[in-house]
Protein backbone atom coordinates (compact mmCIF):
# COMPACT_ATOMS: atom_id res chain seq x y z
CA UNK A 1 0.00 0.00 0.00
CA UNK A 2 2.79 2.44 0.91
CA UNK A 3 4.59 1.88 -2.40
CA UNK A 4 1.35 2.42 -4.32
CA UNK A 5 0.94 5.77 -2.61
CA UNK A 6 4.53 6.75 -3.34
CA UNK A 7 4.21 5.62 -6.96
CA UNK A 8 1.50 8.24 -7.48
CA UNK A 9 3.88 10.92 -6.16
CA UNK A 10 7.09 10.16 -8.07
CA UNK A 11 8.54 8.67 -11.21
CA UNK A 12 8.68 4.93 -11.69
CA UNK A 13 12.50 4.82 -11.80
CA UNK A 14 12.68 6.41 -8.32
CA UNK A 15 10.25 3.84 -6.93
CA UNK A 16 12.20 1.02 -8.58
CA UNK A 17 15.47 2.27 -7.05
CA UNK A 18 13.78 2.57 -3.65
CA UNK A 19 12.35 -0.97 -3.85
CA UNK A 20 15.74 -2.39 -4.83
CA UNK A 21 17.44 -0.57 -1.94
CA UNK A 22 14.74 -1.70 0.48
CA UNK A 23 15.61 -5.32 -0.33
CA UNK A 24 19.33 -4.75 0.28
CA UNK A 25 19.56 -2.16 3.06
CA UNK A 26 21.43 -1.81 5.24
CA UNK A 27 24.37 -2.37 2.96
CA UNK A 28 27.60 -0.90 1.66
CA UNK A 29 29.08 -0.65 -1.82
CA UNK A 30 32.74 0.13 -2.48
CA UNK A 31 31.76 2.40 -5.39
CA UNK A 32 28.66 3.80 -7.04
CA UNK A 33 29.75 2.11 -10.26
CA UNK A 34 29.48 -1.30 -8.54
CA UNK A 35 26.21 -0.24 -6.96
CA UNK A 36 24.80 0.74 -10.38
CA UNK A 37 25.92 -2.56 -11.89
CA UNK A 38 24.27 -4.55 -9.10
CA UNK A 39 21.03 -2.58 -9.44
CA UNK A 40 21.08 -2.74 -13.24
CA UNK A 41 21.13 0.99 -13.96
CA UNK A 42 23.52 3.65 -15.18
CA UNK A 43 25.70 5.28 -12.54
CA UNK A 44 24.55 8.78 -13.48
CA UNK A 45 20.88 7.80 -13.17
CA UNK A 46 21.53 6.05 -9.87
CA UNK A 47 23.38 9.06 -8.45
CA UNK A 48 20.46 11.33 -9.37
CA UNK A 49 17.92 8.89 -7.90
CA UNK A 50 19.87 8.50 -4.65
CA UNK A 51 20.11 12.27 -4.22
CA UNK A 52 16.37 12.70 -4.85
CA UNK A 53 15.38 9.87 -2.51
CA UNK A 54 17.62 11.28 0.19
CA UNK A 55 16.25 14.82 -0.28
CA UNK A 56 12.72 13.42 0.02
CA UNK A 57 13.62 11.71 3.32
CA UNK A 58 13.06 8.24 1.89
CA UNK A 59 16.59 6.89 2.42
CA UNK A 60 19.59 7.59 4.62
CA UNK A 61 22.95 7.26 2.94
CA UNK A 62 26.51 8.17 3.69
CA UNK A 63 29.25 8.54 1.12
CA UNK A 64 32.71 8.18 2.64
CA UNK A 65 35.00 10.28 0.49
CA UNK A 66 36.11 9.12 -2.93
CA UNK A 67 37.38 5.70 -1.85
CA UNK A 68 35.34 4.79 1.25
CA UNK A 69 32.22 3.65 -0.51
CA UNK A 70 28.53 4.32 -0.02
CA UNK A 71 26.32 3.16 2.84
CA UNK A 72 22.57 2.92 2.45
CA UNK A 73 21.54 2.33 6.02
CA UNK A 74 17.83 3.07 6.05
CA UNK A 75 14.93 2.97 3.57
CA UNK A 76 11.48 4.22 4.51
CA UNK A 77 9.09 1.26 4.55
CA UNK A 78 5.86 2.86 5.79
CA UNK A 79 4.38 6.34 6.21
CA UNK A 80 5.41 6.46 9.87
CA UNK A 81 8.83 4.83 9.50
CA UNK A 82 11.74 7.01 10.65
CA UNK A 83 15.49 6.31 10.78
CA UNK A 84 16.80 5.21 14.16
CA UNK A 85 20.16 6.48 15.39
CA UNK A 86 21.20 2.98 16.47
CA UNK A 87 20.88 1.76 12.87
CA UNK A 88 23.47 4.16 11.49
CA UNK A 89 26.76 2.40 10.73
CA UNK A 90 29.30 3.00 13.47
CA UNK A 91 32.62 2.08 14.98
CA UNK A 92 32.86 0.79 18.52
CA UNK A 93 35.92 2.33 20.13
CA UNK A 94 37.34 1.29 23.49
CA UNK A 95 38.93 3.90 25.70
CA UNK A 96 41.61 1.79 27.38
CA UNK A 97 42.28 4.39 30.09
CA UNK A 98 38.69 4.67 31.23
CA UNK A 99 37.75 1.10 30.26
CA UNK A 100 34.68 2.30 28.39
CA UNK A 101 33.37 1.66 24.91
CA UNK A 102 31.93 4.42 22.73
CA UNK A 103 29.87 4.21 19.57
CA UNK A 104 31.00 6.64 16.87
CA UNK A 105 28.63 6.86 13.92
CA UNK A 106 29.81 7.66 10.44
CA UNK A 107 28.21 11.12 10.63
CA UNK A 108 29.72 11.82 14.07
CA UNK A 109 33.30 10.74 13.33
CA UNK A 110 34.68 14.19 12.42
CA UNK A 111 32.93 15.90 15.31
CA UNK A 112 34.27 13.25 17.71
CA UNK A 113 37.79 13.82 16.35
CA UNK A 114 37.50 17.62 16.50
CA UNK A 115 36.41 17.48 20.16
CA UNK A 116 39.67 15.65 20.91
CA UNK A 117 41.88 17.76 18.61
CA UNK A 118 42.53 14.82 16.32
CA UNK A 119 43.25 15.76 12.69
CA UNK A 120 40.95 14.25 10.06
CA UNK A 121 43.73 12.27 8.31
CA UNK A 122 44.75 10.73 11.64
CA UNK A 123 41.15 9.84 12.45
CA UNK A 124 40.64 8.39 8.99
CA UNK A 125 43.76 6.27 9.33
CA UNK A 126 42.64 5.05 12.75
CA UNK A 127 39.09 4.16 11.72
CA UNK A 128 40.37 2.56 8.53
CA UNK A 129 42.48 0.16 10.59
CA UNK A 130 45.85 1.57 9.60
CA UNK A 131 46.83 2.26 13.21
CA UNK A 132 46.05 -0.05 16.09
CA UNK A 133 45.65 2.61 18.76
CA UNK A 134 44.93 6.31 18.66
CA UNK A 135 47.10 8.41 20.95
CA UNK A 136 47.78 5.32 23.02
CA UNK A 137 44.25 5.53 24.33
CA UNK A 138 41.56 4.33 21.89
CA UNK A 139 41.23 1.05 20.04
CA UNK A 140 38.66 0.07 17.40
CA UNK A 141 36.84 -3.03 18.60
CA UNK A 142 34.25 -3.12 15.79
CA UNK A 143 33.74 -1.28 12.52
CA UNK A 144 30.64 -0.74 10.37
CA UNK A 145 31.88 -3.45 8.04
CA UNK A 146 31.71 -5.97 10.91
CA UNK A 147 27.97 -5.46 11.42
Amino acid sequence: MYLATIRKQMRCELVLTMVQLEQLAPTWWPSQTEMAEQLGTERRTLTTNLRKLEDMGLICRIVIGHTGGTWIWWVKRSPTDEPRAEDEPAWMVRDVRRRMTERITIRQRWEWAAQRDIPKPTMQSFLGGYQKTLRGRWEVVASPWDE
